[in-house]
């Protein structure tokens, strides 16, 4: 990994870090704000009610009173009119002044009454809760709650829960009237966290959506970047190999016309016929090897174009055969399991071709003699090639990778060994371009096998 590349993923992963942290301090932050405004409302909600509970205890004593007393309270109504002189020309006539007076005795029975009242009010927490409950609702807290008093640091009277819970109560309110001993009314919201996290899911969804997206966009992009840089890798390989073998064939013809020349070898009729069969043969492999190019550029430009006839596969299979015997004199050897003519319909040049490349990549990895067994068979409206031999094997890492242009399998010694990993793509190619697919088994020293399914014709 270069040094560019190593500097930009450090930034890109630095940047990725640094969001995730300020996301989840900006959530910690709004989660705080929340949790304090609901700790505000509840509060104030609990106050109203015992505001409430008071004032219609007060009421409820002063109508007790009422109804009770012997003299009953009086309230004198005084009506003042201002009458108009009659021969004023102006009049305020028709402007009435009411005044309500309480005789003294009243009024210092009913202040009487509510000291008392304000002294011994103590309310139940049945009612407390039934307003309470009332109450949150208007403000849109349904979320569940317990109630409790609470004198000297001790809880008790309970509507539920334990006392260790009431020392995280949300709302504490101071009971109503002349509290001699200091105690409280206690709320516990058992479901706080919930009920926040409900009120804000919409924050929350969305910052973990971006995250997760910025996240995902990251992982992609350094997916993208490693792979530029293998395939750049993978490419500049593939240009120095071309070279390579593109110089062996040119040196060894130009080698040959030279020998032809200088040491008179058109004299001699069967040297003249070798190096001329040996210029042959290096311009055969020349052209093959422009032709593996061409191909390629071909299918990515997606200008393949093919021409389909109906023809028995296996015929092709033992033909293709044959010339590897006659290539290869007593070093390749072909058994065959061919069940029966496979009949399909398609492009026969190509067909041969993807033949031709198995059988050669066989005899190439398997050593000083190869052995294939080469099998044709129908299955599920298909018909299946499989072409196995005994060679060196491919390890499970290197096969995700070897129908991959470019890619070619390390074969440790065998130095003679030669292409450009481009036969095994093409071979891919060729199959899916008839709707058909391509797959390997294979294991370190214990050879390979290749199987290419192709629709049958029905």
């Amino acid at each position: 990994m270069n040094r560019n590349l190593r500097y930009i993923i450090i930034t890109m992963l630095i940047a990725l870090v640094g969001i995730i942290i300020f996301q989840i301090y900006w959530i910690s932050n709004s989660y705080d704000l929340h949790n304090k405004t609901f700790r505000n409302e509840v509060n104030t909600a609990l106050e109203e009610v015992l505001n409430l509970e008071t004032e219609e205890t007060i009421i409820g004593h002063i109508l007790d009173m009422q109804d009770s007393s012997k003299e009953p309270i009086v309230i004198e109504t005084y009506r003042i009119t201002q009458q108009a002189d009659s021969l004023s020309t102006e009049s305020n006539a028709g402007i009435l002044k009411d005044s309500m007076f309480i005789k003294q005795a009243d009024l210092n029975r009913i202040v009487g009454k509510v000291f008392q009242s304000l002294a011994t009010i103590h309310p139940e927490l049945p009612a407390i809760s039934k307003k309470y409950e009332k109450v949150l609702k208007e403000r849109n807290i349904t979320t569940p709650f317990l109630l409790g008093f609470s004198k000297n640091d001790t809880v008790f009277d309970l509507t539920g829960g334990t006392p260790k819970q009431f020392e995280s109560a949300q709302a504490i309110q101071k009971l109503p009237g002349i509290n001699r001993h200091n105690e409280k009314v206690l709320a516990f919201f058992p479901e706080t966290r919930s009920f926040l996290l409900k009120r804000m899911w919409i924050t929350l969804f969305a910052s973990v959506f971006f995250v997760l997206l910025i996240a995902g966009s990251f992982f992609y992009m350094l997916a993208m970047l490693v792979r530029q840089k293998k395939l750049s890798e993978i490419k500049n390989d593939f240009v120095n190999n071309m070279t390579h073998e593109l110089k062996t064939p040119i040196a060894t013809v130009s080698a040959a016309m030279e020998a032809l020349v200088q040491f008179d070898a058109l004299d001699d009729r069967t040297k003249s016929l070798k190096y001329i069969d040996l210029s042959r043969r290096e311009l055969n492999r020349l052209s093959g090897m422009v032709e593996n190019v061409l191909r390629i550029s071909t299918f990515e430009k997606q200008r393949l174009v093919l021409f389909k006839e109906t023809f028995n596969i296996s015929q092709v299979l033992e033909e293709t055969a044959q010339k590897f015997i006659l290539q290869y004199p007593g070093r390749v050897e072909f058994q065959f399991n061919l069940k029966g003519p496979g009949y399909i319909h398609a492009d026969k040049f190509h067909i041969q071709n993807i033949i031709n490349n198995l059988y050669d990549n066989a005899v190439k990895y398997s050593g000083a003699s190869a052995q294939l067994e080469v099998g044709c068979f129908r299955e599920n409206e298909f018909v299946v090639i499989v072409v196995r031999d005994h060679g060196i094997g491919i390890s499970k890492e290197q096969q995700k990778h070897i129908f991959d242009k470019f890619y070619r399998v390390p074969t440790g010694d065998l130095h003679a060994v030669k292409g450009f990993g481009l036969g095994l793509a093409y071979v891919r190619q060729i199959a899916e371009a008839h709707g058909g697919t391509v797959g390997v088994k294979s294991q370190l020293g214990a050879g390979s096998e290749f199987t290419v399914a192709l629709p049958e014709i029905q």
